[in-house]
């Protein structure tokens, strides 16, 4: 049995909108992947642009949650994004 050939129109308005998304999908897992998914007490103070005291402040009062590795103190970034998010 032989192979057909197959074609498929697309309407430039369609094209145009599938090229947008797909290069917004793609800008979102770049910014994404340049995110660090934990960041320490200084990186978190300098995104906050506050003092790292501040921060200290806001991990003892549980309204920052706080993941120990050894002696560091990490702060997830989804957690910071969900405080940042109840704020507004």
């Amino acid at each position: 049995m032989g192979v057909s050939e197959f074609a498929l129109v697309v309407p430039p308005e369609l094209y145009e909108r599938l090229v947008a998304d797909v290069t917004a999908r793609i800008a979102a897992e770049r910014a994404a992947a340049d995110r660090p998914e934990f960041l320490t007490v200084p990186e978190t103070a300098e995104l906050l642009r506050c003092s790292r005291q501040r921060v200290d402040n806001l991990l003892s009062a549980g309204r920052l949650p706080r993941v120990k590795d050894g002696g560091r103190t990490l702060i997830r970034r989804a957690d910071l994004d969900a405080y940042l998010d109840k704020g507004s």
